[in-house]
């Protein structure tokens, strides 16, 4: 469900049939009015006229609000206590719920041309639950796990949000995201965004990490390698209470250059719960050192990188590097590079025995046959190297200099796309050998259109075969697996999307998925 725009201010009412532009502010045409009940469309409903109850004659603002149901049933195979395989029901409804006010600040405020002092909140919440065997059997008392939970909602992001205060000045308060090229971090407080002259722009921010044993908090974003579920009082799993404060700062070019670049410093730490003697007051679970850089030329050569030094670890734990060429009108050429060496939690066992750093080389080609069709071809080599803190080099690895000790894994993959106004087709053939084991096979994937704006059909058949070394019989796995879908668009205002899928093979003699969104757009 998605819905867009109300306006209110002095002397303006909510008008059901327009939705007012963010930009222009000139009524564009509705999306008709519907709103099925549930548990996130009555949050929507109360924040809504939280807002609404600012005073009328203050300032005037607009507001957007989406909402997206999605239900899915499934099976998953367990061995019980008996050593006997059994299947666990999984019945899945996932809602999303957003919510943007924007134009919060008076129209003086906002300088002539409206490009100034601009004042917005942004929320995303989830409600999640899960009505099969797999919860409701779950393990309960002594033996409950932390992160099986049958009902839980998460509040993704929530911040209001300044731009351009003074001309100079970006801030955000509140729950807030960040990531890129080799980063990826939430956390709960603020941060700030100075321009300085006309390339760069100097960067602050504080809080605490984001983590699911906070209230109303995903563990999405939390840094991996401790568990609230753990009962081994070795492992101190009261720490896990503890709150994270977390600081950092970054310096970025990206005004008036022909290339941006950001070098950025972060570090979480936290207090030890009830510190042993001996033990510090304060103990890094993460501290890094990253870097991103792109340029391009004449919108034909794209270059990005970056790198990040884990200075806890005392090593490089992630690098990429990625280069688009284009050739011609028809013709692409991709390279990209990447280096990552697990690293966790400060307070987790796994930095000790969680060894296993990886570098890929990837090369890539498309061409553009007609205005219908295209072809690629893809091709990668990986190396295995056994720690960050290795004497064996990934560029060494990679290529086999000097007879480098290090496993190596290699492969590549071909297809074809063809595009029309009622239909699309996909095929892909791939084939991966080298350490573990070998594994091929290939996917077919189409849509067509029955009924322009009413019915569209899909439909995907694949089948793959390996065979994995080091482990018992059986070793050759054969699998095939089959999907049909269809959106059908019951008005202009709503949509009804529905997946189902089947997989059998070696393993599994059906494997059952299917999967149901339901989409309706209101304007109020």
């Amino acid at each position: 469900m998605t819905a867009a725009g109300c306006k209110a201010g002095r002397e303006t009412r909510p008008r059901i049939g327009a939705r007012v532009s963010r930009d222009s502010r000139r009524p564009v045409p509705a999306r008709g009015l519907a709103f099925p009940w549930s548990p996130g469309a009555a949050v929507a409903l109360v924040l809504a006229v939280a807002l609404l109850g600012f005073p009328p004659s203050a300032f005037a603002y607009d507001f957007g609000v989406s909402v997206r149901t999605v239900g899915q049933g499934y099976q998953e195979r367990r061995y019980g206590s008996s050593g006997a395989s059994e299947l666990l029901s999984r019945r899945r409804l996932t809602q999303y719920l957003n919510l943007s006010v924007f134009n919060i600040a008076p129209d003086d405020w906002r300088g002539r041309d409206g490009d100034r002092n601009s004042i917005s909140f942004e929320l995303g919440m989830r409600f999640d639950s899960d009505f099969g065997q797999f919860l409701l059997g779950r393990p309960r008392g002594a033996d409950d796990i932390g992160e099986l939970r049958q009902n839980q909602i998460d509040v993704l992001y929530a911040y209001l949000m300044a731009r351009d205060v003074g001309g100079r000045l970006d801030l955000q308060i509140g729950r807030q995201l960040h990531y890129d090229l080799v980063d990826f971090y939430s956390f709960d407080g603020a941060d700030a965004q100075l321009r300085v002259g006309h390339v760069a722009t100097v960067q602050a921010f504080g809080g605490t990490e984001v983590r699911g044993q906070m209230p109303l908090s995903a563990t999405l974003y939390e840094i991996d390698g401790t568990s609230v579920g753990s009962r081994d009082s070795a492992t101190h799993p009261e720490q896990s209470e503890a709150l994270r404060p977390m600081v950092g700062g970054a310096i970025a070019l990206d005004r008036a250059l022909p290339f941006d670049a950001r070098i950025a410093y972060r570090r979480v730490f936290s207090q030890t719960v009830a510190a042993p003697l001996g033990y510090p007051a304060y103990g890094v679970n993460h501290e890094s050192l990253s870097m991103t850089a792109g340029t391009h030329f004449r919108d034909r050569l794209f270059v990005t990188g970056g790198v990040r030094y884990n200075l806890l670890m005392a090593a490089w734990d992630d690098q990429q590097l990625a280069l688009r060429c284009r050739l011609g009108g028809r013709h692409q050429l991709s390279i990209d590079y990447s280096y990552l060496a697990p690293t966790f939690d400060g307070d987790s066992i796994w930095n000790v025995f969680g060894a296993g750093a990886y570098a890929d080389l990837r090369a890539g080609y498309d061409v553009e046959l007609s205005p219908v069709w295209n072809v690629h071809v893809r091709g990668f080599r990986r190396a295995f190297v056994d720690s960050p803190g290795s004497s064996s080099t990934p560029y060494n690895c990679l290529l086999g200099n000097g007879g480098t000790p290090c496993a190596r894994a290699y492969g590549g993959n071909a297809g074809a796309d063809g595009r029309s106004r009622v239909a699309r087709v996909r095929l892909d053939v791939f084939a991966e050998g080298g350490v573990g084991g070998w594994k091929l096979g290939g996917d077919l994937s189409g849509r067509v259109t029955v009924r322009p704006h009413v019915l569209d059909l899909e439909g995907r058949w694949t089948t793959y075969a390996w065979r994995t070394d080091g482990v018992p019989q059986p070793r050759d796995v054969l699998m095939v697996g089959i999907g049909l879908g269809a959106r059908y668009q019951m008005s202009r205002n709503m949509r009804l999307h529905f997946l189902g899928e089947d997989n059998t093979g070696t393993y599994y003699r059906a494997q059952i998925r299917g999967l149901a969104i339901l989409e309706v757009d209101v304007a109020l």
